[in-house]
């Protein structure tokens, strides 16, 4: 019995340099709400309960419920792992019992957060080619943009989807979205980065 254990951990560490690195466990301060989120983000923390109602009905089941204190789950996306594909009929905000989630006025209305390109990352600031954030992007020329064959978000029509974060290949990822709660209302750019005056 432990001969076959040890000849397991032996092929189990022969083989792992060739698996794919497992994805990250999703962090509660980053991941994203589901579209439709109240804000600001403490609106949304007062109405939603938890119910999960959201969860069942995503057609890319994308939205997990995750713990975000002792005993409180709320609902996520982590668009590395699965990004939300903006359904037409948007069916979470549809599900949604308690009016955490309003409707937008139609997927391109979602916003989720904004998707900001890391030029350390990208493999475009360093000569290379690559467009798989702009093909996967669901409003192309407007969403995302190439500038002498770089990316460029349009802070006005990213929907914070992930699906660009989700097709990059770079690891870690070159382009992440940040959630629309870490934003500075009406400016869109994350709290971190911004100052006033």
């Amino acid at each position: 019995m432990d001969r076959h254990r040890t000849r397991r951990d032996l092929l189990r560490g022969l083989l792992d340099p060739f698996r794919p690195p497992r994805p990250a466990a999703p962090d509660a301060g980053t991941v994203l709400r589901p579209p439709g989120a109240l804000a600001p983000d403490r609106a949304f923390l007062g109405a939603c309960t938890g119910c999960e109602d959201c969860v069942p009905v995503c057609p890319s089941d994308c939205i997990f419920m995750l713990e975000v204190s002792e005993g409180r789950k709320l609902p996520g996306i982590a668009p590395s792992l699965k990004p939300c594909t903006l359904c037409a009929d948007l069916p979470c905000v549809a599900a949604c019992p308690d009016g955490a989630l309003a409707d937008p006025g139609g997927p391109d209305r979602v916003r989720i957060g904004i998707a900001k390109v890391d030029p350390r990352l990208c493999v475009t600031f360093r000569g290379e080619r690559c467009d798989r954030c702009y093909r996967a992007c669901p409003y192309p020329d407007r969403a995302i943009m190439t500038i002498a064959g770089r990316p460029l978000v349009g802070s006005g029509a990213c929907t914070g989807c992930g699906l660009c974060e989700h097709a990059c290949p770079e690891t870690p990822k070159a382009i992440v979205v940040v959630a629309e709660r870490l934003l500075v209302p009406g400016l869109r750019v994350p709290t971190s980065e911004y100052r006033s005056g």
